[in-house]
């Protein structure tokens, strides 16, 4: 696991390549990463349990290579996980983007309030996003 960020885009706060056993440390680099950009409980809580709802079912169920990438754009605070599986077949991604085909994945909807799910690079794997929107006030990244 390597967490980083990568330089060609200024809004990315946090990106680790993990594998099932970096599950905990994923978590608290997520949780520093929330506190960077300010975003504070109730919301911080719920963004957090998304998200970690969607790793930990990449980490157990999905294939290498698994990323996360934490980013700030349009005002939203966007945590997205990819896994290099085959991925959901095009007909199932509404699906899962509208009710969640897991319990994992209707669970990070309930708590953010948004999820996004789509195929991963190249067509490979599968993207799920969830997202929260940042006060005015909230600085974004720092």
């Amino acid at each position: 696991m390597s967490p980083g960020r990568d330089s060609r885009a200024g809004n990315v706060l946090l990106r680790i390549d993990f594998g099932r056993a970096d599950l905990p440390l994923v978590r608290a680099y997520v949780e520093e990463s929330l506190t960077r950009v300010g975003l504070r409980a109730p919301e911080s809580l719920g963004f957090m349990q998304a998200a970690m709802e969607i790793a930990y079912n990449a980490g157990l169920d999905g294939t290498d290579p698994r990323c996360l990438e934490l980013s700030v754009a349009d005002g939203e605070l966007r945590c997205a996980i990819t896994d290099g599986g085959p991925g959901l077949p095009e007909d199932a991604l509404p699906v899962a983007a509208d009710t969640g085909n897991s319990l994992g994945l209707r669970l990070a909807k309930e708590l953010s309030g948004r999820l996004e799910v789509r195929r991963g690079p190249d067509g490979r794997g599968t993207t799920a996003t969830v997202a929260v929107r940042l006060a005015d006030g909230d600085p974004g990244p720092s």
